[in-house]
């Protein structure tokens, strides 16, 4: 029995060995698998704290941005203004002085920002002094003569973030924004389409400054200075229907509801009522014109000056008979000594005042500036084209007020524009009534208007693609009829000179606002953020 005992002894012995083995093994898997929890578990923290902090920094980067954009836009009030089309080399470089001036203005900044030759750094701002790791810096830096870059810079401990946008200093061009704008009515008619939003100052309640027909669209919305309450409070009119609360009303299927009563009753995309009164606006009132610089530049060019008088005189009245521009209208109807001109090519020339041409068969190249009085005079020009060709650009003298029967463009036939000059503008003609009476009657590439059309009134009909802003800166709300902004429209409002009703074609607006309005138009210079370069960064 001794040797079987002692044989089980050793086994036991063998059994308690493993056993303490194995265990010292699980032990140290546990302690290796408990070190390594705490390590994740202190990593994951760390990892979660700095995201904290990118995240803060970002926040404060963004902060740094909107105070800078703060900065810029109460710089903007103290730029200069210009009437080019472009800002020159040296006022931007006081455009960048006056940004830094401002920047050390600033009570947070106290004069204490870092300046290099094209930089500029305020110093740490905190959001808290219990917390100072957090904090921000705006940087404005230039990249080349009209470029200013602006970013925001945050940190939050060793973690620094940037947020940058770019900036222009360029002429300012609010009322680019718009398809159509204007002091006046303004009547949508016809299949007109308008790839745009649309102004008007009108601030009479007893008569609708828009009338829309249903066959005529505005992609984009429609902007008054009446107020909802003063057309209620009126009586006169509506311009839409609504619900008692005073929202637009819609179908089951989604469709606005119209009822005979609106003054719009086709497509658009809304109504901005009590909208601020813009005539500031640049291009909105005749101080701001002044278009001595083409008179200058077709004097002094080689090939320009005078267009000599025609020995060819034919009578005409305006606003003239139906079909018959011999025969007056009515018994106000001004009587014309026209100066004929017919199958010639006039490049960069000036029209005498009291000329009234007729051209006819004639094609423009460059600049042909129509010259008239500035005071109010017998100094005018009522000038008709007929079937004339337009490579360049019309432009007029300044007149202070609206002579509608004495200062008029007035385009019959087929009128074919192809403007091939850096102008953007195809007619520039401030308290002009300016009636394109009818385009090219067949849309085509040919018949373009490209760049603004400025007039006292504006008439547009028959076939025509515009891209650019139609701009009616007379201010006619002294009269309660006529003197509308038509566009498409054949009624008889006082101020068109339409022969036929339901003589419409078709007619497309489209405004583009990254275009400079053309030089004569004086407009304050401004620091433009630029849509497309916010970019995030460390």
């Amino acid at each position: 029995m001794r040797p079987i005992k002692k044989l089980f002894c050793r086994s036991i012995r063998r059994s308690k060995g493993a056993a303490f083995i194995t265990s010292m093994i699980f032990i140290l898997v546990f302690s290796a698998l408990a070190v390594s929890m705490a390590t994740l578990s202190g990593t994951n923290l760390q990892i979660s704290q700095n995201q904290h902090k990118a995240n803060s920094a970002l926040s404060a980067a963004e902060s740094g941005l909107e105070c800078g954009r703060f900065i810029i836009a109460e710089t903007i009030p103290f730029l200069d203004k210009t009437s080019d089309n472009y800002v020159t080399e040296t006022q931007a470089d006081m455009v960048w002085s006056v940004l830094c001036a401002h920047v050390q203005d600033q009570p947070w900044v106290a004069g204490q920002a870092q300046v290099g030759e094209n930089e500029i750094i305020t110093p740490d701002i905190y959001f808290s002094p219990q917390n100072p790791s957090l904090n921000f810096r705006v940087r404005f830096y230039r990249e080349g003569t009209h470029t200013i870059k602006l970013d925001g810079i945050g940190t939050h401990g060793q973690i620094t973030k940037h947020v940058t946008i770019d900036t222009v200093i360029k002429k300012g061009n609010d009322v680019l924004n718009y398809a159509v704008a204007g002091r006046g009515r303004m009547w949508l008619t016809g299949e007109s389409t308008i790839h745009g939003d649309v102004f008007s100052s009108w601030d009479r309640p007893d008569i609708s400054p828009f009338n829309l027909t249903s066959d005529s669209r505005i992609e984009g919305t429609i902007n008054t200075v009446l107020t909802l309450e003063e057309i209620e409070n009126e009586g006169a009119f509506q311009m839409e229907t609504l619900d008692e609360n005073g929202n637009p009303m819609f179908d089951e299927e989604g469709n606005r509801i119209y009822s005979p009563e609106d003054e719009i009753q086709g497509y658009h995309e809304g109504i901005n009522y009590g909208q601020p009164d813009d005539t500031e606006m640049p291009g909105m009132d005749i101080s701001h014109y002044d278009t001595d610089i083409y008179y200058d530049m077709v004097m002094s060019g080689t090939g320009g000056g005078d267009i000599e008088s025609s020995a060819t005189i034919q009578t005409e009245y305006f606003p003239h008979a139906a079909g018959d521009y011999t025969q007056p209208k009515s018994s106000s109807s001004r009587k014309l000594n026209r100066h004929v001109y017919e199958n010639q090519t006039f490049t960069d020339q000036r029209l005498p005042s009291n000329s009234n041409a007729l051209f006819k068969d004639c094609t423009f190249e460059g600049v042909l500036y129509v010259d008239c009085y500035k005071n109010t005079s017998t100094y005018y020009n009522n000038v008709r084209f007929e079937n004339c060709t337009f490579k360049g650009v019309i432009v007029t003298d300044t007149p202070d007020e609206l002579k509608w029967q004495n200062n008029c463009l007035y385009f019959t036939g087929e009128a074919t524009f192809n403007n091939e000059t850096d102008i953007p503008a195809t007619i520039l003609a401030p308290h002009f009534n300016v009636d394109l009476g009818n385009t090219n009657p067949v849309q085509s590439d040919n018949n373009v208007l490209t760049g603004a059309i400025v007039g006292g009134i504006v008439d547009i009909r028959g076939n025509a693609q515009i891209y650019g802003t139609i701009i009616s800166m007379c201010d006619t709300t002294g009269w309660s009829s006529g003197y509308v902004t038509n566009i498409g429209a054949t009624l008889d409002d006082g101020g068109s000179e339409t022969t036929e009703v339901g003589d419409v074609g078709v007619i497309s607006i489209t405004p583009e606002q990254d275009k400079m309005l053309p030089s004569g138009i004086t407009s304050p210079i401004i620091i433009q953020s630029l849509q497309g370069t916010y970019s995030e960064g460390i």
